[in-house]
């Protein structure tokens, strides 16, 4: 059996937290300070693509993140793109 020289993927994934403090958000923990109204539930939806080519891999991942404070306008998105090498 001949090893296998590369292969590509898919995937997707959901995430679901829940927030008790964000100091972010929450303000200084000792004392008054600025803050915002923050979302208790926060959730993330990711799909990416993967390539891996030995001793190389490649990873595109695309999330949307819901609001995490009420007066947010919308949700966040961002990609990420990363690459290891293992020689």
């Amino acid at each position: 059996m001949r090893a296998q020289p590369g292969y590509a993927y898919a995937f997707a994934g959901a995430e679901l937290r829940a927030v008790a403090r964000n100091i972010f958000l929450d303000g200084n923990s000792f004392r008054d300070s600025a803050n915002v109204h923050k979302e208790t539930l926060v959730s993330d939806i990711q799909a990416g693509y993967a390539v891996l080519w030995n001793p190389f891999k490649l990873y595109l991942t695309y999330t949307l993140r819901s609001r995490e404070f009420r007066a947010q306008n919308r949700n966040d998105q961002f990609l990420a793109f990363s690459f290891s090498f293992a020689g």
